[in-house]
């Protein structure tokens, strides 16, 4: 295994992705890059899958503000965006915001997309708050591992392992 130089110079436009831990390293990866003016934040989009709570209450305003194309994708009772459990105290983990501007006619957008079970192309929710006890946070108690593996009817591992395609 070796590293890969990456010449972000050549770059246009970037998309960071990942699932569960994957999705924290992403979110992360996506702030580093953007915040450290390696990338300009109307060239990146971050999606993610299941992601885990991924900094604290400090951290998910300023990845908010600093990361203008945003997907938290969450399937139903998908167990790990609950984890660690939320903790409004400082220094408690939490989510980033999910909310949807327009700036100076540019389209800021930074949701969670919450989908019911099954993932079915409409049936989803855009949830607009840093924790919304309208999408998953409201399922907390009722969680699945089930829903974690599987997303838009794929076992992640399986599409991982076939190329993503």
């Amino acid at each position: 295994m070796g590293i890969a130089v990456l010449n972000l110079d050549s770059l246009r436009r970037m998309q960071v992705t990942g699932h569960s831990l994957g999705g924290a390293i992403a979110s992360l990866a996506a702030h580093y890059l953007v915040g450290g003016g390696l990338v300009n934040s109307k060239d990146l989009k971050l999606i993610t899958l299941g992601q885990p709570r991924t900094g604290d209450k400090e951290f998910a305003k300023n990845h908010t503000a600093t990361i203008d194309y945003s997907f938290r994708v969450t399937h139903w009772r998908d167990v790990v965006p609950h984890i660690p459990s939320f903790d409004e105290r400082p220094g408690g983990y939490y989510h980033h915001k999910t909310e949807y501007q327009i700036q100076n006619d540019y389209l800021w957008t930074a949701f969670q997309v919450f989908y019911k079970e099954g993932m079915a192309p409409n049936d989803y929710i855009v949830c607009k708050e840093y924790e919304d006890f309208k999408c998953s946070d409201g399922l907390w108690v009722h969680t699945s591992i089930k829903n974690h593996i599987k997303y838009f009817g794929k076992v992640i591992r399986d599409w991982g392992i076939a190329g993503c395609l």
